[in-house]
């Protein structure tokens, strides 16, 4: 082995083990890609997470495998399910149901690639074009797949579009089988919602996700994947997630109530609603479970209010509706939902 593959090893080894030191900028990775689905399955193939050098003879080696299979049981049980038929059934509805829309939409096409035949008999199933065409007359539009990404799996016996494309009878299919093979396949990927998150137009790699930690061998090793599947991409250097550490609030004399969970006001556009019912809803659902009785969505004038939800939650919240939004003065917004707050800045001369 040459010295400079030996010293690039070395170096890999240290990053990997943290024994570097840590970033000091408050980031995380994200890149642009210039396609997403295009990038999401680069990502979901594990011959994408090798470094490929040329030996003397210029023939093309594999020199580095960096992906990465699971010993974790509880990742192992996440990714295949419960081998527990019984709880395999419940572990697919909690994995469905913690997915966001762009997380089911990849479950959708793992499933579509991996038993094509369930799938296209679950679509053909009369229960499911009668509750796929009740669906539409509701005012949704999309097909089978938006129809499946939109609904919640059920428990039980009740009716679930993903149950119908996943289970023959009464065998799931929802998960992968495991066996060496896929283990390869699927253990040694990252996962979205597990591993990596969608914000946007962006895939963000959060270091506390990744089992790789340090951020400069997740952006180099992101590189390679894509670079290995030929996906284009643009790097965002200045994205951070919510910084949720304390922070002291100006003394103030009295010294004012701090601001605390309000009301978030959200109006949506209904021209960008059109042709996107079902995009929109999906969103709504998650957040409804979430947020529960604090969430509240009136159709006639398109406002949605969520009540007592923490401030460092309102950026990610008003994200996740960014395609719908109609465009709004950004201090009369924050007026809406936090007055207090602004009055008490303000009177601190903290903003003008």
């Amino acid at each position: 082995m040459k010295l400079t593959d030996i010293l690039r090893q070395i170096n890999e080894e240290e990053e990997e083990n943290g024994i570097k030191s840590p970033d000091q900028a408050n980031y995380e990775v994200a890149i642009i890609p210039s396609d997403m689905q295009a990038a999401l399955d680069a990502l979901s193939n594990s011959e994408n997470y090798v470094v490929k050098v040329k030996d003397e003879e210029d023939n093309e080696k594999i020199d580095t495998n960096f992906s990465r299979t699971f010993s974790d049981r509880s990742q192992i049980d996440k990714i295949f399910g419960s081998q527990n038929m019984s709880d395999r059934n419940i572990d697919a509805m909690n994995n469905w149901n913690s997915l966001s829309p762009v997380g089911r939409r990849s479950k959708i096409k793992d499933i579509q690639k991996r038993i094509p035949e369930v799938y296209k008999k679950g679509i053909e199933q009369k229960d499911f074009v009668k509750a796929y065409d009740a669906w539409k007359n509701e005012g949704n539009e999309g097909s089978e797949e938006d129809f499946i990404v939109a609904n919640d799996y059920k428990p039980g016996a009740e009716f679930a579009p993903i149950k119908k494309v996943s289970k023959l009878s009464t065998d799931n299919k929802y998960f992968p089988q495991k066996n060496a093979d896929t283990i390869k396949k699927y253990a040694g990927t990252l996962s979205i919602d597990t591993n990596y998150d969608i914000d946007g137009d962006k895939i963000v790699f959060p270091s506390t996700k990744n089992a790789w930690g340090n951020k400069e061998l997740i952006k180099r090793r992101i590189k390679t994947i894509m670079g290995n599947a030929g996906v284009e991409f643009k790097e965002d250097t200045t994205y951070q997630l919510p910084d949720e550490s304390p922070t002291q609030e100006p003394t103030l004399s009295p010294e004012p109530k701090p601001a605390g969970p309000s009301v978030l006001t959200l109006t949506l556009d209904p021209v960008k609603i059109k042709g996107k019912k079902n995009e929109l809803n999906a969103i709504i659902k998650l957040l409804k479970n979430t947020y529960e009785k604090n969430f509240d969505y009136n159709e006639d004038t398109n406002v949605i209010k969520i009540a007592n939800i923490k401030p460092e939650r309102r950026d990610k919240v008003r994200s996740q509706f960014g395609n719908f939004l109609k465009k709004t003065d950004p201090l009369k917004e924050s007026l809406d939902f936090d007055l207090e707050r602004y009055q008490m800045l303000r009177r601190a001369g903290i903003i003008k």
